[in-house]
């Protein structure tokens, strides 16, 4: 059994396979055309990486028989549109990376049916929306990765049913706004990163559910002022970002209280404010 694959030099490839593998590694072999027609009969196949190719668009159809498959890494070639549909009884899934791509939507509805899901990679596209509404049925995701997209807005509710959520990516956007309401859930959330996301207000009260939190970037937005108030729940917090020229505000009554050590160290910068 064979899987035949062109290079970028117009080449020929042939690799052979033996039936048994569980794993196969074709990531930076400059593949831009691959059949993987015969990857239908590895019924042990359980991770395949084809990251770093020229891939223009891949066939994912044959996968649909590989149940046992739990990584699938697609990253880094020059994929415009990509079909999961495929996939759907590929329900051990627990790794999916389609990120440093030319995507400029991806329909996500098979996800729903991985409910092992724990990473999912789609960074470095140009996605103006996404519905994540599927993910909802992904209580096991941890990572999630749509940042250096278009994204112009994205509703987050469906994140509020991945309770095991810890970080989430969705700097470099265009979302102006953005309601972390649904986050308040993710109690085991350790990074949001909303870095040069052009966000012009954002309100902070949800994360003080999120005892969790480690790592919060707000640089490079546009930002009047920002409450830091709920900040002062996040006591694990090792690193919060915001840029000098963004006015603070905090609550009066909580002026005295012991604040997590990134946000007493710019104490001197919050305005101290009487809340009604």
């Amino acid at each position: 059994m064979h899987l035949e694959y062109r290079t970028k030099d117009a080449s020929i490839q042939s690799l052979d396979l033996k039936g048994t593998e569980s794993s196969l590694d074709l990531s930076g072999m400059g593949i831009i055309e691959i059949d993987l027609s015969p990857l239908a009969h590895l019924e042990n196949l359980r991770a395949l990486d084809l990251s770093a190719n020229h891939l223009k668009t891949v066939d994912l159809t044959p996968l649909g028989s590989c149940a046992s498959l739990e990584r699938l890494d697609m990253g880094s070639n020059l994929l415009s549109t990509l079909d999961l549909s495929p996939l759907v009884s590929c329900t051990n899934l627990i790794l999916v990376s389609a990120g440093i791509n030319k995507l400029t939507r991806i329909d996500l509805g098979p996800v729903s049916n991985w409910p092992l899901l724990e990473e999912l990679y789609l960074h470095s596209n140009r996605l103006q929306s996404v519905d994540l509404d599927p993910l909802s049925a992904n209580g096991h995701l941890r990572f999630l990765r749509l940042d250096d997209n278009q994204l112009i807005k994205i509703d987050l509710d469906p994140i509020a049913h991945c309770s095991n959520l810890q970080e989430l990516f969705l700097e470099k956007n265009q979302l102006e706004s953005i309601d972390v309401t649904p986050l308040q859930n993710c109690k085991s959330l350790e990074g949001l990163w909303l870095r040069a996301s052009g966000i012009l207000s954002i309100d902070l009260t949800p994360l003080i559910h999120c005892e969790s939190l480690l790592w919060l970037d707000l640089s490079e937005n546009l930002m009047k002022t920002v409450d830091v108030s709920p900040l002062i729940a996040c006591e694990e917090l090792e690193s919060f970002m915001i840029d000098e020229r963004v006015p603070i505000m905090a609550s009066s009554e909580l002026r005295d209280e012991t604040w997590p050590l990134p946000v007493d160290r710019i104490k001197d910068r919050i305005y101290w404010v009487e809340f009604a």
